[in-house]
C-alpha cells in the first residue's frame, strides 16, 4: 500500500511540476564529447572514440575490441 501511494504521489507531483518548467527546458539538448587527445593513451580508447564518434559500426567496433583484447 505504501509503495503504490508512493507511486501515485510521485506522478501527480512530476504532473503538476511539469507545468512549471519552461518548454525550452523539456527538450533535450545535443550530446557534445569533448576530450583531450592526451588523454586517448591506449589503442582501445581511440577504438572507442571513433565508435562514438560514429566512423566504425558497432561490429566493426566489436570485432576490432575482441583483437584488441586477445592480443
Amino acid at each position: 500500500m505504501l509503495v503504490v501511494f508512493a507511486l501515485i504521489i510521485g506522478t501527480v507531483a512530476m504532473a503538476w511540476g511539469k507545468n512549471y518548467v519552461p518548454a525550452e527546458m523539456q527538450e533535450a539538448p545535443d550530446a557534445t564529447l569533448c576530450m583531450s587527445l592526451s588523454t586517448i593513451d591506449t589503442p582501445l580508447k581511440e577504438l572507442q572514440v571513433k565508435h562514438v564518434m560514429g566512423q566504425i559500426s558497432e561490429e566493426e567496433y566489436l570485432k576490432q575490441e575482441q583483437a584488441i583484447v586477445n592480443s
